[in-house]
């Protein structure tokens, strides 16, 4: 089975309240996102069976030009000669998922058999939410809980710490018995504000920290995990494997959080976490404001992963629509794995066209 034609579309579908505008730190400009975006790329076969995969950005150079009459089985051939073009990981990762899509449908198998076999038929998810006033905070989270069943929730933080611990204090008061928060700075403080702020996190009975201060402060890191007992996540330059040795190796992490576009795909993925698993670390995925593609690829590298264990990120809940035909649905915070052939979904072309930009 070979390629025939890649075809590649930008769609945008947007949020409806309480998940949008979804706003991130305002020093960096977060003025809020509006929906969720995804380069859609469809993969045609001389079969006729077509593979679907969502990455992130443009195609500077046309895939179809590297990749003509490539085999679909090639995947790891398909990323070398994308990288050697000079495509970008975001976009790459978009063919590399439709490959493994057209794949497991040619072998009539779903992804995550293909990857070696499934550990869990329900994927858990952290509902992420933007920074909101505090009550706002508080009561998002209620929504998020009793409409979707979520009992994990993450909040942006690492613009001003008062704020963010407001925002801390207003949702642990709220469901703090029930749900486990997490917020995530973006790398925001330095390490002394970092520290001074997960000291007082702690007291609220926080117990986990997303990218509290840059990776390159790795003493500091360490000092967050050992001595203020705080768990600390690290997504911010999360890539390849190779771009997680040195945190592993030091002991300045407890989940690595890696995701397809940083890494170039699906598989670079899953060796992200081979490596975490040498060290005994658990990874989470990240989410990029993803449609259901891309949420259903999450749920098929989850599967087949035993040292993903955890709630990954979503904000998939506050979208209004989506290009599949039958949308994914969340029961207790949880989604059930596709199980058909490929990713397990289908892609509504009307869709991508209707929501195209």
């Amino acid at each position: 089975m070979q390629i025939k034609q890649i075809t590649a579309t930008s769609v945008r579908i947007p949020y409806a309240a309480p998940v949008g505008p979804y706003i991130g730190r305002r020093s960096v400009g977060g003025h809020g996102t509006l929906g969720a975006a995804g380069l859609i790329v469809k993969i045609e076969t001389d079969t006729g069976i077509i593979g679907w995969g969502a990455g992130t950005g443009r195609f500077e150079t046309d895939p179809n030009i590297i990749l003509a009459a490539h085999r679909v089985a090639n995947i790891e051939g398909a990323l070398a000669a994308m990288e050697q073009a000079g495509i970008g990981r975001g976009p790459m990762s978009g063919v590399e998922m439709a490959l493994w899509d057209a794949l497991g449908k040619h072998a009539e198998l779903p992804v995550y058999q293909l990857f070696g076999g499934q550990v869990r038929d329900e994927v858990d998810f952290c509902a992420c939410m933007g920074l909101k006033e505090p009550a706002e905070s508080a009561a998002t989270a209620r929504e998020y809980m009793d409409r979707w069943g979520f009992c994990f929730l993450k909040t942006k933080a690492g613009d001003d710490p008062d704020d963010d611990l407001r925002i801390a204090e207003a949702i642990q008061g709220e469901v703090g018995g029930e749900a486990v928060l997490r917020p995530d700075a973006n790398n925001g403080y330095s390490p002394e504000k970092a520290e001074s702020v997960l000291r007082r996190m702690k007291d609220l009975g926080i117990c986990y920290f997303e990218d509290p201060c840059s990776s390159e402060h790795l003493d500091a890191l360490v000092r967050f995990r050992m001595e203020i007992g705080m768990g600390i996540l690290v997504n911010m330059g999360v890539g390849t494997p190779d771009t997680v040795l040195t945190l592993l190796a030091n002991e300045g992490v407890d989940i690595i959080m890696p995701d397809t576009p940083a890494a170039g795909g699906m598989i670079r993925v899953k060796k992200v976490a081979v490596v975490a698993e040498a060290y005994n670390i658990s990874c989470l995925m990240h989410c990029s404001h993803d449609l259901g593609l891309k949420t259903a690829a999450i749920t098929h590298i989850v599967a087949s992963t035993p040292n993903f264990s955890g709630p990954n990120d979503t904000c998939y809940h506050g979208l209004t629509d989506d290009i599949l035909v039958e949308p994914l649905k969340f029961e207790n915070g949880k989604i059930r794995v596709p199980s058909n052939p490929g990713l397990g979904v289908d892609v509504d072309e009307a869709k991508i066209e209707r929501y195209s930009v």
